[in-house]
């Protein structure tokens, strides 16, 4: 197959799988201070996915998600008490749901999460 014919069949076929992620998502994670639920908007720009988290602390902005078709990753800044933490989001979708783990400063929680169909 030639380069020029892999590397289209790979950008439409990538694009096709984004359409799995994007949408909202109600998230479920278990911490310290009892169960979370934020919601996760995912969004598409032509090959582009990004989003928006939003939490009792407000809305952030996720600038780049990188998926490939099952598998997702985003990493998050969050204003705490005694400062700013990065986490990351780690996790995969099948069907209308998702779960994975939250990597943070001090370990992982698992979390999951539901499309919210509109």
């Amino acid at each position: 197959m030639k380069p020029v014919l892999c590397f289209l069949l790979l950008t439409f076929a990538s694009a096709g799988y984004a359409n799995e992620l994007t949408g909202t998502w109600v998230l479920s994670i278990d911490t310290p201070r009892g169960t979370q639920n934020p919601t996760l908007e995912v969004m598409q720009d032509e090959d582009r996915l990004y989003g928006v988290y939003q939490s009792l602390r407000g809305p952030l902005n996720i600038e780049s998600i990188q998926f490939d078709g099952t598998q997702f990753s985003f990493p998050l800044k969050i204003q705490v008490p005694i400062g700013e933490i990065e986490v990351t989001y780690r996790g995969q979708i099948e069907g209308q749901t998702m779960r994975g783990m939250v990597q943070n400063p001090r370990g992982e929680v698992p979390f999951s999460g539901q499309r919210r169909l509109e």
